[in-house]
């Protein structure tokens, strides 16, 4: 049970937990983890170390879960430090997830590609 410093039970945590919950409605409904998948193909081809890819993917997602904050939450100092955290934690896995995405995208495509110039003259990949 959350308490105030007078001892008085605090309604900041069920603010919290439906702070949380609307946040990660919101996150899963961005789309962000597939959108920046797309983008690692970019990255890799660029020659993007893949350091500083998390990095800006982890920054990206960062941003744009701040973006998705109801501003009702900023009055509730416990709710806003819930979702400051379920920001910082599920941005590095939406990064994560999107860099395995990326890479096995990329790797199917080159497989393809391999397959491709195994072929004979006239015949092509479905």
């Amino acid at each position: 049970m959350n308490r105030t410093p007078d001892g008085n039970e605090s309604h900041g945590t069920s603010v919290a937990e439906l702070a949380l919950r609307e946040l990660q409605d919101r996150i899963e409904a961005s789309g962000l983890e597939s959108s920046y998948a797309e983008l690692v193909c970019d990255l890799c081809v660029g020659q993007v170390s893949l350091e500083r890819r998390l990095a800006r993917f982890h920054q990206k997602a960062m941003e744009r879960m701040v973006e998705l904050l109801d501003t009702r939450i900023l009055e509730d100092e416990v709710a806003l430090e819930a979702c400051l955290d379920k920001i910082a934690k599920e941005s590095e896995r939406v990064a994560w997830n999107a860099l395995e995405q990326g890479t096995e995208a990329l790797r199917e495509g080159l497989a393809i590609l391999e397959g491709a110039e195994t072929l004979g003259d006239g015949e092509y990949v479905n």
